[in-house]
């Protein structure tokens, strides 16, 4: 037998063997499908699928207070929801600073001082957006809003084949991350609020 063959009869023998314990099946999810609007697990939140399932869009992971959407295309879509506590600086700073401000920090702190923050004040009484690198990973823009004592975090990457048959000169890039980042305040402003 040569080495490839060897592979072969071992990659097979494996994805069987994941197939009969069930590990290759569909991840349980914490929230809930209903029709075609996810909800997350402790109710907060739901938002309408943003993926298609004509290229097999689907929830790839989930938790109490965040859900990650996915296809075949490598679209990541990702919305999280945060409580802010009472005594937090966040809270200290929203009283004393208002929502551009708390946002701007809270961005900075979670993402790194190098995201440049643009500020939308029309967008859910208050929303931030930029984009942000991640080492070894595509682009993603990033927008965040504030309801109530709730922060509420959207991510979406550039889609790979974009990256790769895009152009690449400075005002083409700059386009990209300017359709990316509307994207994802789009994304945002699907969110239902519970």
């Amino acid at each position: 037998m040569t080495m490839s063959t060897k592979s072969a009869i071992v990659a097979l023998s494996l994805g069987a063997a994941l197939l009969l314990c069930g590990c290759a099946s569909t991840p349980r999810l914490a929230g809930s499908v209903q029709g075609s609007t996810y909800v997350s697990a402790e109710g907060g939140f739901a938002v309408p699928f943003p993926v298609s399932p004509e290229v097999h869009g689907r929830v790839l992971n989930d938790g109490p207070q965040g859900v990650t959407f996915g296809d075949n295309w490598g679209s990541r879509i990702t919305f999280k929801e945060r409580d802010i506590l009472q005594q937090s600086s966040m809270m200290t700073m929203l009283e004393k600073q208002g929502r551009e401000k708390a946002l701007s920090e809270f961005a900075k702190r979670e993402y790194g001082d190098l995201v440049t923050i643009h500020y939308h004040p029309e967008a859910r009484e208050g929303m931030i957006s930029f984009i942000y690198l991640r080492p070894v990973s595509p682009k993603s823009a990033v927008a965040i809003f504030l309801h109530d004592r709730r922060l509420f975090i959207v991510e979406t990457d550039m889609l790979p084949g974009v990256q790769l048959l895009a152009q690449s000169d400075e005002k083409s890039q700059g386009e990209r991350e300017s359709w990316l980042e509307s994207r994802a305040i789009t994304l945002a402003q699907s969110i239902e609020v519970k």
